[in-house]
């Protein structure tokens, strides 16, 4: 079987216009994904899926590959379903790497790819633990409880499960899907839960969907706003 990284890529952004080519402590945030993402052990190859030409040119620029669909897409998976159509034959799973994630743990992104490979599953996913009331009460944190085997049973903005915050997970938003899967996923109308809660997974639950979620201690650190990127400049200075 054979994995393929998708890292999508947009220009336009409302909070941070241009984020992809930001630097982040000299290198930009788009090139600090990709470089973290071809350490990936299970996937065969990585790609950037973008917009822009501005964000094709400065990929290909530093030797990477490049996928640009056309067309005005409602979320980011359809962006993703799109650039799929794109790819040469034979991927067996697509792993969509948010392009805002330069801290991305490669490890948690191998156990993804191994889950789809040799479990019975659509789509896998990750989620960390909810350290403080806080982020429990965030509508900004979506929450994740699952059935015993591991499965997703929901998603929500809300704080769920009522009153229990160790009960419940804080989803990271790293997909990997079946190939199959994923074009089947992007084929379908959104759903009535998917529209509550801005939750495009909803739409794979209400389906049918088998979603794995994997545990993780390691919470991924993104960049949002502006404001991120000295935080995020700091945890590399560690990583040195």
């Amino acid at each position: 079987m054979k994995a393929v990284i998708l890292i999508p890529a947009r220009w336009a952004s409302t909070r941070f216009p241009g984020k992809p080519l930001t630097p982040i402590a000299g290198v930009s945030l788009v090139r600090r994904v990709f470089d973290r993402a071809v350490t990936v052990r299970g996937a065969t190859a990585v790609y950037v899926a973008t917009d822009d030409d501005r964000i094709a040119s400065h990929v290909r620029a530093f030797g990477g590959n490049v996928l640009q669909p056309e067309g005005d897409f409602q979320t980011g998976t359809d962006r993703i379903a799109a650039a799929v159509r794109l790819l040469p034959p034979g991927f067996d799973q697509v792993i969509n790497v948010q392009g805002d994630e330069p801290l991305i743990d490669t490890e948690s992104v191998d156990r993804v790819i191994d889950a789809l490979q040799h479990e019975p599953i659509d789509i896998a996913t990750l989620a960390s633990p909810i350290e403080t009331d806080e982020e429990y009460t965030s509508q900004d944190v979506v929450k994740v409880v699952t059935v015993l085997s591991g499965d997703a049973l929901y998603f929500s903005r809300a704080p769920i499960p009522f009153g229990s915050r160790e009960a419940a997970r804080r989803h990271i938003g790293l997909y990997g899907y079946q190939t199959r899967a994923l074009l089947r996923f992007a084929s379908l109308p959104r759903t009535p839960l998917e529209r509550t809660e801005s939750l495009e997974q909803l739409r794979a639950l209400q389906n049918g969907f088998k979603i794995r979620v994997l545990h993780t201690d390691k919470p991924h650190l993104g960049v949002d706003r502006p404001e991120d990127v000295p935080r995020v400049e700091s945890e590399l200075a560690k990583l040195r």
